[in-house]
């Protein structure tokens, strides 16, 4: 207990001192590394400048979406349909909720939120309303209709992922860009209480619209400037959950004490992205080949000793395979000896020397593989990639570049090939295609693309981006999957080297409840996320 109590000691000076004359018992603690900055609790900010509970703790969505699964959990909102042509929005709001200052939330405030954003488009950063919606109007306390100028359903996560605020203080708020929201009111199950650089710290709301919950008193979260520092306090029972990277957490973490144990849940992949734009990695042949001839398990037991897998080629993550692989679609095989003749057999030949030609007959140069300076993760799969690829006669070297110009040279279009997460993602396989193969995410070399780095589109993707997205038919949708799979694993844009994982570790000693692959409730997503509000709920004290 001595551990435990010194925590405490640490967040009592840490923490201003609270109006509350008892202090709360049951207190969960999350580390945290980071620095925070000023008191803002603008749910409308970016999330490097509003602190933690923001959007997990003190505000509320309609719904949250798991992005593991797709499963639509109500929150403030507790039934959704839509129209027969899909272009009406129909949801039913939860009635009984209060305000943090004990007034009455209703449908209505849930349309002055959406009102708003169209109001102040700077703060729509979903672009819900450039994205079809045309109308936001509550036709009672409880029924909010949301209107579209055409039918696009995959928006729907957006929708439900939006804080909703209430009317009666923000409707007073006419800067909201650089408001601080230094006093929240919100309908979450935790309320504001202190805040510190070292520490802040929220308590349950005693009114909260879910009988019986919080099982706990508060949350307190608090800072280290490093990943090590947090696991260390973790390791060490001074925190009771921690949203950290490892390169190891088996050996680094769940072994080294029986209450150690961790939940990184597939949400993405890494990739290799390949420049469309530049020959030879212009030719889909060509990509096709270099794709078979690198093996992705190597690479992902060389950058994750194990924690995480060779991802499938398809980049559909494992918890969206049964949903939305194409029955029969198996993951593109390593074979260097078929990549080699592939190769050959595109136009590509060695020479004397087993160098690789053009087509015109020239070696082709030294490509660069761009990652992020200091990253080892990405730094090994380059290499392991460039090992793989000098098999095949291709010469490579690694580009380590600083965070501007690492995340410039993929969206400007000016790398050969470059390791980087999946730009996109969501529910269903359909949010990252579109992000990854729209043509409205891609731009011209050297302007700055949103999100699509290989600049890859094909009209049938797009068709069937199209096509998805009209329909609320599981069916249809499953079609214009289909289409989409089978053009991306011909053309090879990318290639999907391992998957990618959220950090969740936790200890047991004081709190059970916590969101494990048995019960996925959330997604394994970090404390200040949507999904976190759900693990504030549902840790109860042993």
């Amino acid at each position: 207990m001595r551990k435990l109590l010194t925590l405490t000691a640490v967040l009592a000076a840490a923490l201003t001192v609270s109006a509350h004359a008892q202090q709360p018992k049951n207190v969960f603690t999350v580390v945290r590394p980071t620095q925070w900055g000023a008191q803002n609790f603008n749910p409308f900010a970016p999330g490097d400048q509003h602190l933690l509970p923001t959007n997990s703790a003190i505000y509320e969505s309609l719904f949250y979406v798991n992005t593991l699964n797709g499963k639509v959990t109500p929150v403030l909102g507790t039934k959704y349909t839509w129209s027969a042509d899909n272009k009406t929005l129909t949801v039913s709001t939860r009635p009984g909720v209060k305000w943090h200052d004990g007034s009455a939330f209703s449908a209505r405030d849930a349309a002055f939120t959406f009102n708003y954003l169209k109001q102040y488009p700077a703060l729509d950063t979903s672009a819900i309303w450039k994205n079809g919606l045309a109308g936001a109007k509550a036709t009672n306390d409880t029924t909010l209709v949301l209107t579209f100028s055409k039918a696009n359903t995959t928006i729907f996560p957006y929708i439900a992922g939006q804080m909703i605020v209430p009317e009666a203080i923000w409707s007073k708020i006419t800067s909201p860009l650089t408001e601080t929201n230094a006093k929240p009111v919100g309908t979450g199950p935790f309320t504001f209480d202190a805040y510190s650089q070292q520490a802040l710290r929220v308590l349950k709301n005693p009114n909260y619209w879910m009988k019986g919950q919080p099982y706990i008193d508060a949350v307190v979260w608090v800072s280290t400037n490093s990943n090590d520092a947090a696991l260390l306090k973790l390791l060490k029972g001074e925190a009771d959950y921690g949203y950290v990277g490892q390169a190891d957490p088996v050996n680094g973490y769940q072994k080294k004490g029986p209450n150690n144990q961790f939940w990184w849940p597939v949400t993405g992949d890494n990739y290799l992205y390949f420049n469309t734009t530049k020959a030879p990695f212009n030719d889909p042949a060509f990509r096709r080949a270099l794709s078979q001839g690198v093996n992705t398990a190597n690479v992902a037991e060389k950058a994750y000793a194990g924690a995480a897998k060779a991802a499938h080629s398809s980049g559909i993550i494992p918890g969206q395979q049964a949903q939305w692989l194409p029955a029969g679609t198996a993951s593109l095989k390593y074979d260097m000896a078929a990549a080699d003749a592939a190769l050959t057999r595109a136009g590509y030949k060695k020479n004397a020397q087993g160098v690789r030609l053009g087509k015109d007959g020239k070696p082709l140069p030294t490509f660069k593989i761009l990652v992020g300076a200091g990253w080892t993760d990405f730094i090994t799969m380059a290499q392991v990639v460039g090992g793989d690829l000098k098999k095949i006669g291709l010469n490579t070297q690694i580009d380590q570049q600083a965070w501007s110009s690492y995340s410039g040279g993929l969206q400007t279009g000016t790398f050969d090939m470059g390791i980087s997460w999946g730009w996109g993602g969501g529910p269903t396989p359909y949010y990252l295609f579109n992000q990854s193969f729209g043509p409205e995410y891609s731009a011209a070399v050297g302007k700055t693309a949103p999100s699509n780095l290989s600049r890859y589109t094909n009209p049938a993707v797009t068709a069937a981006l199209t096509q998805f997205q009209s329909t609320s038919d599981t069916a249809a949708q499953k079609k214009a999957m289909a289409t989409i799979v089978r053009a991306v694993m011909t053309d090879m844009p990318w290639l999907p080297l391992t998957d990618r994982s959220e950090f969740s570790n936790y200890s047991t000693v004081r709190f059970t409840g916590f969101p494990t692959a048995q019960n996925p409730y959330n997604s394994g997503t970090a404390d200040d996320t949507a999904g976190a509000r759900l693990m504030y709920l549902n840790v109860k004290p042993k």
